[in-house]
């Protein structure tokens, strides 16, 4: 698995294009903004794009959707409680939702979906196990967790979202929506649920 990050957009998103380096065969997850900066990525190592997964419906995450799905013709895939995010912005509507369970592959790769709403009632993280790597989106950052003071946000449903988060093997690493990685261990000491 070849994971590189792209920074973009107003908010400094991290858009993540996982790569396997087999079949180059990709996945981008959070295209927030800087669809060329995207897509040229993406011809510069000529990678087969399948999909484009969004980790929740905000704004800063999904900006390039359109221009991406019209260069790639990937299916975008977010969590049926996010979908009405999209028509707030200038996306397309989603291909599939993807649920608690779900799993995505990636050529030999493959990532299971861990529903965690809290920031958005649709929020999504995608774990690979063989691995131990965890895309949180704005669920689980490095020093903090998402926002709940937004409309649409819960506290509560963040916390339960968290303690399903704090199973995964500490040693999991981390690749937020914002910042720097991290890890389960890490942000479990610093915050075990309060």
């Amino acid at each position: 698995m070849k994971i590189h990050v792209l920074v973009v957009g107003p908010i400094q998103t991290n858009c993540y294009i996982i790569e396997d380096e087999a079949s180059r065969e990709a996945i981008v997850i959070d295209p927030g903004g800087e669809a060329r900066k995207i897509s040229d990525y993406i011809k510069e190592h000529k990678l087969k794009v399948e999909h484009i997964v969004i980790t929740h419906g905000h704004f800063d995450h999904v900006g390039a959707n359109q221009k991406l799905k019209d260069e790639t013709g990937a299916d975008i895939l977010i969590n049926q409680a996010d979908d009405f995010f999209l028509s707030l912005s200038d996306s397309p509507k989603a291909d599939r939702f993807l649920k608690e369970g779900d799993l995505i592959k990636v050529g030999e790769i493959i990532f299971k979906i861990i529903q965690t709403p809290g920031h958005t009632p649709g929020g999504i993280c995608l774990y690979n196990e063989g691995q131990k790597v965890l895309f949180s989106g704005d669920t689980l950052f490095n020093g903090t967790y998402g926002r709940t003071d937004l409309p649409h946000s819960s506290q509560e449903n963040m916390l339960r979202s968290l303690e399903k988060l704090y199973a995964l093997p500490p040693e999991t690493i981390v690749y937020p929506g914002h910042g720097q990685p991290t890890s389960i261990k890490i942000e479990k000491e610093m915050f075990p649920y309060d």
